[in-house]
């Protein structure tokens, strides 16, 4: 992905990733949807962006996308990205804070408490599974301000009667022209389940948006009840 995301940088124009599924399910991805906020999950992205408050970190930032709006609005935005070359673009596009490190281990990258975790472009899957989920979001609770906020946006399993839980959890792999990332874990988590996980670990949880009537795309808010742990 990030080849691709360079290419769109140095070239200006929309360049197409394929996501692979071991599923048996593929399909592109547009390098542009990682630069502007006006592709298909627009009323999400905005939704987002307006509900973001406080200090930020924007989880999995890629191209630092909504990085870059928020730190227009004037928020203080930490971007973090998993990968080095994603950190040195976000920083070549004027992204202020951008550190590499995995999500699964902000314990040990010292970034500090946030007032909002944003989980954009449904990042959220990088959590792989429900335990996956489970896990990282109760690791979350020490970084959390009080009255803070995580913002989800995911999407709902197709057929919830072929995959039991509303959850989907698949081995994705991306490919750009004759480059081949490594599998790695996806997440797709239905509103009703993400409702049950959050409950369970002491958050509140709301739908903000989603994408038309009925649509399977959903922006969630989860709050911490109480104090965080480890206070």
């Amino acid at each position: 992905m990030v080849a691709a995301l360079r290419e769109h940088l140095r070239a200006g124009h929309n360049v197409e990733v394929e996501l692979e599924r071991d599923d048996g399910f593929s399909y592109p991805l547009q390098s542009a949807d990682y630069f502007e906020l006006d592709g298909t999950l627009a009323t999400i992205d905005q939704r987002a962006i307006a509900e973001a408050r406080g200090r930020v970190l924007d989880a999995g930032a890629a191209a630092g996308r909504y990085t870059l709006a928020l730190q227009e609005r004037g928020l203080a935005v930490v971007a973090l990205d998993i990968a080095p070359g994603c950190v040195k673009l976000m920083r070549d596009r004027g992204v202020v804070q951008a550190h590499c490190g995995d999500i699964f281990a902000l314990a040990t990258l010292g970034l500090g408490r946030f007032d909002t975790i944003l989980f954009g472009m449904q990042g959220i899957g990088i959590a792989g599974s429900r335990f996956g989920l489970e896990r990282l979001l109760l690791s979350l609770r020490p970084h959390l301000q009080p009255g803070a906020q995580v913002l989800i946006d995911s999407s709902s399993p197709l057929d919830d009667e072929a995959w039991p839980g509303g959850v989907v959890e698949v081995i994705a792999r991306l490919r750009y022209r004759n480059l081949h990332g490594e599998p790695f874990p996806w997440l797709y988590v239905s509103e009703a389940t993400l409702r049950e996980v959050a409950s369970l670990l002491g958050y509140a949880f709301d739908v903000l948006e989603r994408r038309g009537g009925g649509a399977r795309e959903y922006l969630a808010r989860l709050s911490p009840e109480g104090s965080p742990e480890g206070n």
